[in-house]
């Protein structure tokens, strides 16, 4: 018993030496600094994917942005998607002599936003507000119009649009 007393004081006094006098604080300092620094990077990283998204405050912008960005899943726009996109713009979403900046500012937005899905999420509360059923219905028809036009529905695409429909049309209970 007295063996075991010796070593666990001689352990603690061997700890504390070298917490106060080699560089066992520094190191925990720097430690604790490195996981603060390491978390608001992450979240400078996260709010900076987020910004462009959040300039969003018209539901047709914004469903004109995704439909850009889901034709851009897997490669570059190709240009029948974009005749699709284009003709959804001044049908069915009325821009008129305002189409040009609208699109524009469409395409910046799906640009500077790394992915379709955090795309969707940051505009999903604004499509759910604005848009009544049967437009997000139509949002859905336009988004498989532009897998079809960008090359064809690829299981990225599916998974997209699925993503789309299960947030915005949610299966009615009876």
């Amino acid at each position: 018993m007295p063996i075991i007393i010796t070593l666990i004081t001689g352990l603690l006094g061997w700890g504390l030496y070298w917490f106060f006098r080699l560089d066992g604080l520094d190191w925990l300092r720097a430690h604790f600094d490195a996981k603060r620094r390491d978390k608001r990077l992450r979240l400078s990283q996260e709010a900076r994917e987020r910004a462009a998204a959040n300039t969003l405050v018209d539901a047709r912008d914004a469903a004109l942005a995704l439909m850009i960005k889901f034709g851009s899943i897997g490669g570059s726009l190709l240009p029948a998607a974009e005749t699709v996109i284009d003709e959804a713009a001044r049908d069915v979403f009325g821009y008129g002599p305002n189409f040009a900046e609208k699109r524009v500012f469409a395409g910046f937005v799906a640009r500077n936003t790394p992915s379709f899905g955090v795309l969707f999420r940051e505009v999903a509360p604004l499509l759910d507000k604005a848009l009544a059923p049967e437009e997000r219905a139509q949002l859905v028809t336009l988004l498989e119009r532009v897998a079809a036009a960008a090359g064809g529905v690829t299981p990225e695409r599916e998974a997209a649009v699925e993503e789309v429909r299960t947030r915005l049309m949610p299966a009615r209970r009876p």
